[in-house]
């Protein structure tokens, strides 16, 4: 994960731009190196690295693989509200976060794109943004409710699991790009 920022695509020229182009369409190049737009295989690997991982995208998970839990549920034209919240958890600013929206759409993306395109990122569709030190994770349910997790507990057992996943998906990988 420490070199997934080197599969990725020019902003303007992924589906997903909108969601961070201003009133005229227009793609701020302030925000523009904040946010890096994924390789439809850089985002199914992390998709598929995400699925092995059952403290991530788990609403139960979150209770259960985290020590610190947070819930927020709001409503229509709360949007400070949800802001505000983020703001709280405590995530630097600058710290790179992944975004994998479906299997062939993802971004990293700086915590504070995530604090000022929350409208856009987290609407009407289940969402998880985490980063690559998988100690938090924040879920997205498209019942506008988030569920934050800080501070993973840490299992040998499981842990072991999780090794072996990636171990798998980083020899399919293999397998695909030499076949």
């Amino acid at each position: 994960m420490e070199n997934v920022h080197t599969f990725s695509i020019p902003l303007s020229e992924h589906p997903l731009k909108w969601k961070f182009e201003d009133e005229n369409k227009q793609l701020s190049a302030e925000f523009e190196d904040q946010i890096i737009a994924l390789t439809c295989d850089a985002s199914k690997f992390l998709w598929e690295f995400e699925s092995t991982q059952r403290y991530l995208g788990s609403i139960s998970g979150i209770g259960k693989y985290f020590n610190e839990q947070d819930e927020l549920s709001f409503g229509e034209n709360q949007s400070q509200k949800v802001k505000k919240w983020l703001y709280e958890k405590g995530i630097p600013f600058d710290q790179k976060v992944f975004w994998i929206t479906q299997p062939e759409w993802g971004f990293i993306l700086t915590w504070k794109m995530i604090i000022k395109f929350s409208n856009d990122i987290f609407f009407g569709s289940d969402e998880v943004v985490w980063d690559k030190t998988l100690n938090w994770c924040l879920i997205f349910d498209h019942n506008d409710v988030f569920y934050f997790g800080k501070n993973r507990n840490f299992n040998a057992d499981k842990h072991s699991e999780e090794i072996n996943g990636i171990q798998k998906l980083i020899t399919q990988n293999k397998e695909k790009a030499s076949g």
